[in-house]
């Protein structure tokens, strides 16, 4: 089953949305618009949802994810360990959704840098 693209409208509100900091890299993962800080992905959209990664432990501190859902592309019913599909009333709300990844992005740039591709193939050769 291939995956839709997002509409341009979602695509241009998540573009205004993602925030404006020097350390924030927006690039594609699996096609689609995303952004990273410090290595690590942490908000991107499939098909028409916003997806989030953040630990279990700071997603309960947003109140926007009480509910949330697993994000599931491939519909196995298990979902994708911290990664979560931002309900669609904030998703559709551009301000709000900006707030909202302006606080899941300062939480995530805390976590650990994640170090690029050729260092981590390098360490595993070795081991």
């Amino acid at each position: 089953m291939a995956w839709k693209k997002p509409s341009p409208e979602l695509i241009e509100r998540f573009s205004a949305a993602l925030p404006k900091h020097r350390d924030a890299l927006p690039k594609k993962m699996f096609g689609y618009p995303a952004c990273f800080v410090n290595g690590n992905f942490f908000v991107g959209l499939h098909e028409e949802n916003v997806v989030l990664r953040l630990p279990s432990a700071l997603k309960d501190r947003f109140s926007e994810l009480a509910g949330a859902h697993h994000f599931d592309p491939r519909n196995t019913g298990k979902g994708v360990k911290d990664w979560w599909v931002v309900p669609q009333v904030t998703a559709r709300d551009a301000m709000r959704l900006g707030q909202f990844l302006e606080a899941a992005y300062t939480e995530v740039r805390q976590l650990p840098p994640k170090a690029p591709k050729a260092a981590r193939a390098k360490k595993k050769l070795a081991k």
